[in-house]
């Protein structure tokens, strides 16, 4: 319907005053009526000639999307489409990898030499602006965890503890082994849970139905737990949200994220999965009746008994005592933990 044709039958409506029977006999609504009524007031014929429509483009990302590919690609430069779109979904956000390949190509950023360079260009910024900062005043540091527990306040189990996810191999008869552990750097408590792949959603499940169970069981509170700065642990982008993250601040449980790199801080772990991998992965490597994972997790756990109840500590300022005793002398119980909360799951 053209300019005109709206024209007439807005004329034809305002001298029969009786838009109703006007909308009728043209077979338009009333709000059509009005809409053309409005845009003739405001701009004459021009407002009733046919607009011309923008095509609907369903690849089209909004602007704060966009902003967090640019932010991961800044962070994670290596990483082309495909792997973006899985960790944006992890996140919560919806697009396509087709959406996802258009914003990197739009910001010449399609192959991994121009992301690498966008990557160092971004790092070169934030550093001047941190420095910036620091020349100002304006930035104050926040107060560092006691790594190495010397203040005798911070001696004690669940000050700090440390988490890790560690790829075992595949094993024969079993498949694919992640190997996830949360560890009490104090009372040198392990517990350990076998997946099949990488995921903050176990980690989660892990600590839910069995790290907090066990916790309250001890009477104590995980004050901070340390994770790396992988994607499992925490968000990949600036103000970005992050399950787990979400997951630990819920449970009152401060996170502190560093970088993998500070092998002096994750030490106690580090000596707890060498332990492990010497005493128990390596013998069940060849153990020709470890025939399922279910198998393999079930061995795995009567070694933790042994580990957390029997194996003496042999360094440190709790020499001689086992990690559930020092747990244990710390909330003032005298009972033996209940088995089940090293078997369970």
């Amino acid at each position: 319907m053209n300019a005109n044709n709206k024209y007439h039958i807005l004329m034809q409506g305002t001298i029969s005053n009786n838009v109703s029977a006007t909308c009728k006999e043209f077979g338009i609504s009333r709000t059509i009526y009005y809409q053309w009524c409005k845009a003739y007031q405001e701009q004459g014929m021009d407002g009733l000639a046919a607009k011309e429509r923008k095509p609907v483009m369903p690849n089209k990302v909004d602007k704060r999307t966009e902003r967090l590919i640019l932010q991961y690609v800044a962070k994670f430069p290596e990483d082309g489409p495909k792997r973006i779109f899985y960790e944006l979904q992890d996140e919560g956000v919806q697009i396509g990898e087709s959406g996802i390949y258009n914003v990197l190509r739009r910001n010449g950023l399609s192959t991994r030499v121009e992301r690498e360079a966008y990557a160092k260009e971004i790092k070169a910024k934030k550093r001047e602006g941190a420095q910036a900062a620091n020349t100002r005043g304006c930035k104050e540091k926040p107060k560092p965890l006691d790594y190495k527990m010397k203040n005798p306040e911070n001696a004690h189990p669940g000050y700090m503890c440390q988490q890790s996810i560690s790829y075992m191999g595949v094993f024969p008869r079993v498949g694919k082994v992640y190997q996830y552990v949360v560890y009490d750097a104090y009372s040198r408590l392990g517990l350990v849970k076998l997946y099949n792949r990488k995921s903050a959603i176990h980690f989660i499940d892990f600590m839910d139905l069995k790290v907090i169970p066990l916790m309250k069981t001890l009477e104590f509170q995980i004050d901070n737990l340390v994770t790396n700065k992988s994607r499992e642990f925490t968000t990949n982008w600036d103000r970005g949200k992050h399950k787990y993250s979400d997951f630990l601040h819920k449970n009152n449980i401060n996170q502190v994220a560093i970088t993998a790199d500070q092998t002096e801080v994750f030490q106690p772990l580090q000596q707890f999965v060498a332990v492990l991998t010497k005493e128990f992965y390596q013998q069940a490597w060849l153990d020709d009746t470890i025939e399922s994972f279910e198998i393999l997790e079930k061995r795995l756990h009567k070694y933790l008994r042994i580990y957390n109840f029997s194996r003496v500590i042999t360094d440190g300022p709790n020499q001689g005592k086992i990690p559930s005793d020092v747990a244990l002398e710390y909330t003032g119980q005298r009972e033996t933990l209940p088995l089940w909360l090293f078997t369970r799951r």
